[in-house]
């Protein structure tokens, strides 16, 4: 099984940001031999002490696994049984370093070393972050892909 995160978060405002969950999501995607889905949260809550002078900072996005929702109840509890879900409750990203004033400076896609920290396993890989600002809000896209047997 492989499961892809896309990773949106909207209106992310430098100093005191603020996550506008009506627009920001993190999902899943999951796949079979007789069928794919998807499952998907707002419920994303970062830590961070970047700010638009900043030149390096960290971030960490942290999501509660049960939050996941696919539209279909069995396959959630499938899911949670799968990710262990009930012994590893959350799913974290950790960006040590970032430079948010660089990023803000390009419009294309750079590399982060993020650590993933999921299902118990803990993973640094390389994540696509695409930062794009207009006025006071900072747009934040990404998609990669992690496998349970990582």
């Amino acid at each position: 099984m492989r499961l892809g995160l896309i990773l949106l978060l909207c209106a992310l405002v430098f100093p005191g940001f603020q996550i506008d969950k009506t627009k920001s999501s993190i999902c899943y995607t999951g796949s079979h031999p007789f069928h794919d889905w998807k499952g998907t949260t707002s419920q994303i809550k970062i830590i961070t002490d970047c700010d638009i002078v900043n030149s390096d900072c960290g971030a960490t996005i942290s999501v509660p696994v049960m939050s996941f929702i696919s539209g279909n109840d069995n396959r959630d509890s499938n899911m949670l049984f799968y990710v262990d879900g009930f012994s590893f409750p959350i799913v974290k990203i950790s960006f040590p370093h970032l430079n948010i004033s660089n990023l803000l400076s390009q419009e294309k896609t750079v590399n982060f070393d993020g650590e993933i920290d999921f299902h118990g396993f803990k993973v640094v890989q390389g994540i696509p972050l695409f930062i794009t600002k207009e006025k006071d809000t900072v747009f934040i896209s990404s998609n990669f892909s992690i496998t349970l047997d990582s």
